[in-house]
This record gives C-alpha cells, structure tokens and sequence, in this order.
C-alpha cells in the first residue's frame, strides 16, 4: 500500500518504567462474573511487584500513575461490553 508504518514516540525512562511495571503487574489480574469483567488493581498486586523490583521513584506517585492506567484500560474494556456492533453499509 506504500504506507510507512508510525514511529512509535520517545518515551523518557520514567514513563517506560511505569509503562512496563503495569504490563508486569496487570498479568495477574483477577476477572468476575460470566464477561469476565477485569477488577481494578490493588495495593496487595502492585507491593507483590516492588518486592521483587524496588523502584527509585516516589511510591504514592508510582500508585497513582499504575492505578490512572488501570482506570483508562478497565474504561476501555467496559465501552466494548454492552455497545451493539455498527453496522457497515
């Protein structure tokens, strides 16, 4: 098609430790109900990471950006629950 694929951003090291500490910490996530609905993150998952890895960043700050990520994928995931498909004509 001639089309060149999309150069990912610059990221600075602390957002892509941020970045891949949710990926790590979201692999254990617990599901509920018949969909399969992800529940939130919580403090027990995210101190079961930094046992494993300390970080040197602030720790409220690190909770509240892990938890802001998981707010926006949880959001996510509920938009595509329960909206009828579009029909293309």
């Amino acid at each position: 098609m001639g089309l060149k694929p999309a150069e990912e951003p610059e990221i600075d090291e602390l957002t892509a430790l941020i970045l891949s500490a949710y990926s790590v910490i979201s692999r254990g996530r617990q599901y509920a109900g018949m969909a399969a609905s992800p529940l939130p993150l919580s403090l027990s998952d995210i101190d079961t990471y930094l046992r494993s890895r300390p970080i040197q960043v602030n720790r409220e700050m690190f909770e509240q950006a892990i938890f802001a990520l998981d707010d926006v994928y949880r959001e996510e995931v509920m938009k595509g629950d329960g909206e009828p498909e579009e029909d293309e004509e």
